[in-house]
């Protein structure tokens, strides 16, 4: 681990969480911080230890996960860049409430819990900031949630692939950028159910390209209008709304 403050300020700033932050509560914060760059399948969090820091995920993806009363894994999310995780290290003499493992070869910016606290203590503004952030991301997982009810497997996969889809040649491409088994878990299905919803979703144009690791979508309003979402709405107000059924 290496601590460079100057670095670390500079992934900050365009953080969703410290971007309207002024320069010096961004260098301030970046004093607490360390870059952690982790392997494959390493644990990060652990539920049930004391939480001592925050992690800014910078490159890569986590698993959220927690074990039920028979002490079973269950996923609750897949998070990736720009992603905030740990949060509990911000209550005092918290415990972490979930584990954190990651899925791929991840960089992340390691912020001290104890520290953290204290500084947002003393800059009022910038805890309402970081509540309002959270706040969000509630909200967000709370939709998740809905959606995991009220829609088909195929539906959920359909939203999730709009959501990253750039126009290219007069269609929408998708890179998956994590293993299916993953994507799966992340949108509550198993490896089975989700090769059935790309089958599904193939009669609605989709289809897969470079041994699967990229997603075209002949028609992105055709889709999304068969996913349940709006086609009434403008470009920008639909990417959102794909990100945050997402």
């Amino acid at each position: 681990m290496t601590n460079d403050i100057e670095r670390i300020s500079g992934v900050l700033r365009f953080a969703r969480y410290f971007r309207t932050w002024p320069q010096e509560d961004i260098l301030e914060l970046a004093s607490l911080c360390q870059w952690v760059r982790l392997d494959t399948d390493t644990a990060m969090i652990t539920a049930g230890e004391p939480a001592s820091a925050l992690y800014l995920i910078v490159n890569g993806h986590v698993e959220l996960s927690y074990k039920d009363g028979d002490g079973k894994d269950g996923v609750i999310d897949l998070m990736g860049d720009g992603q905030l995780v740990g949060e509990c290290a911000l209550v005092p003499d918290g415990y972490y409430a979930v584990s954190l493992r990651t899925l791929e070869a991840t960089t992340a910016i390691r912020i001290d819990g104890l520290a953290f606290s204290e500084f947002l203590s003393a800059h009022f503004d910038r805890a309402l900031t970081m509540m309002s952030a959270m706040t969000e991301r509630l909200c967000q997982m709370l939709r998740q949630a809905e959606e995991l009810k009220c829609r088909s497997a195929a539906q959920r996969l359909g939203i999730y692939l709009l959501a990253d889809a750039v126009p290219i040649d007069g269609v929408h491409e998708t890179p998956l950028t994590i293993e299916k088994s993953a994507l799966a878990r992340k949108l509550g299905m198993t490896s089975e159910t989700i090769s059935r919803a790309l089958k599904k979703l193939s009669e609605m144009g989709v289809s897969q390209h470079s041994n699967g690791h990229i997603i075209r979508i002949a028609d992105a309003e055709m889709l999304a209008e068969w996913c349940g979402l709006s086609s009434n709405q403008g470009k920008e107000e639909q990417e959102d709304a794909f990100k945050a059924a997402v």
